[in-house]
């Protein structure tokens, strides 16, 4: 990849008087592919001295990935529902735990911060393997099957997208 290619952010913040963070604590949030350039997209993230980020300008928060966020409920009143709390790690159905490993329960949440949005193998093992390469597609599809088990009845609510990978269908409202 050629620099000519590269926007580089850290650089126009530092033109503008902001010393950015050490470049090396930076830790990598998303790596897109981007189509036809043979390039990706990475998105790196920093944490700085709560200091220096009062004159920065507010990033935007992504509410459904906050780790205080009250539990996700699928369907408001249904006795069997999906909840899926994040504080405290535990995801139930009907009011009984259902028993997930770490990475089983990345992967709800992952896929249900944003239910219908279609998530390919590779950003899913971005996300919740923290692996940027194309090797683990096959991790990807075993700990679906090992969720969707778990899940029983609401095992529906991951579904695959042939060719693409898969995605979080909440319940249809009545």
């Amino acid at each position: 990849m050629s620099h000519q290619n590269v926007i580089d952010f850290v650089e126009r913040r530092r033109e503008q008087g902001h010393e950015p963070p050490d470049l090396g604590q930076g830790s990598v949030l998303g790596v897109l592919p981007v189509p036809e350039t043979g390039a990706v997209l990475m998105i790196v993230g920093y944490l700085v001295p709560a200091g220096t980020a009062a004159d920065a300008p507010e990033p935007p928060v992504l509410r459904e990935r906050a780790p205080a966020a009250p539990p996700r409920r699928d369907a408001p009143g249904e006795e069997e529902e999906l909840v899926l709390d994040r504080a405290a790690r535990v995801a139930r159905a009907g009011g009984e735990e259902i028993e997930l490993t770490f990475r089983e329960f990345e992967l709800l949440d992952y896929l249900s911060s944003a239910p219908g949005r279609v998530y390919n193998r590779r950003q899913l093992m971005a996300a919740v393997w923290d692996r940027y390469d194309d090797e683990g597609g096959r991790t990807v599809d075993v700990h679906v099957l090992r969720l969707r088990r778990k899940l029983g009845r609401h095992a529906g609510r991951i579904v695959t997208v042939r060719n693409v990978g898969y995605k979080y269908q909440p319940p249809r409202r009545r």
